[in-house]
């Protein structure tokens, strides 16, 4: 197989253009030359680990710029069609990858899916311009720690008398104790407290602007919670108006990227 060969210069550019984008199977058989002395030369020469050459990224990548479980992950690809492919590096080493072009159609499609919050730009190749405007969503909900902060005996306390007060709603009360809407009604259950506050008149109707405002908020990614502050409506008044409207929550999009 030509071991001890001189390396030419368009030999060398061969293997830095090809390396991590075509196997070393189809290298090896191109340049005439063995496994052993393509590796070794591509070593010698800094190329370092084949996979991080791909216009792309091995799944395993993946997992850790979106910190996500292989279980995520594999749902994504079983249940929301996300395209990887099978991708032969070296002679025996298979990986599923998938490109960047094929990863942001698919995340486009799946807005819902990922949280971009804590990723940096550009992990991910170059990105698309609703990537800026769905990791600032992003990073607007994570600001809300209200998720995983259990209550105190204080707060429980406090909810208990604001409740009753004339003119409470729940966006007051969720403002109040930096929670979502539907923890505060979570919590009223958990407490077997009867009083209720009261509810914003979700039966008025949205203007044009809001409608769209709406619209271009939700496909965004943003949560209920600041579409309704933007809106002065409820959280729970906002989902069930999408849901009305027959918005996708997990594409994040109407049918027909329409309103209907």
């Amino acid at each position: 197989m030509g071991i001890g060969r001189t390396w030419t210069s368009e030999d060398i550019a061969y293997l830095e253009d090809s390396w991590g984008t075509v196997s070393i199977r189809h290298i090896v058989k191109k340049l005439g030359r063995s496994v052993s002395a393509v590796k070794q030369k591509a070593q010698r020469i800094g190329l370092g680990d084949p996979t991080l050459h791909y216009e792309g990224i091995t799944i395993s990548q993946l997992m850790k710029a979106l910190d996500k479980s292989y279980n995520t992950v594999y749902v994504w690809i079983r249940k929301y069609g996300m395209p990887v492919k099978e991708k032969l590096f070296v002679q025996e080493m298979r990986v599923k990858v998938i490109s960047y072009d094929d990863f942001w159609k698919w995340a486009e499609q799946h807005k819902e899916l990922l949280n971009f919050a804590k990723m940096e730009p550009g992990m991910l190749g170059a990105e698309p311009e609703w990537v800026k405007v769905k990791r600032s969503a992003d990073q607007l909900r994570s600001q809300k720690t209200w998720q995983s902060v259990a209550w105190s005996a204080a707060e429980d306390q406090q909810l208990r008398q604001m409740v009753k007060l004339s003119g409470m709603t729940y966006p007051k009360l969720a403002a109040h104790f930096n929670r979502s809407e539907a923890s505060i009604k979570r919590r009223l259950y958990d407490l077997n407290i009867k009083f209720r506050p009261e509810r914003l008149n979700n039966h008025i109707k949205y203007t044009p602007e809001e409608i769209k405002q709406l619209v271009k908020m939700a496909c965004q990614g943003y949560s209920y919670e600041t579409i309704a502050q933007k809106l002065g409506k409820s959280a729970l008044g906002v989902r069930g108006k999408l849901e009305r409207m027959g918005f996708d929550f997990k594409k994040r999009k109407f049918p027909d990227d329409q309103a209907v």
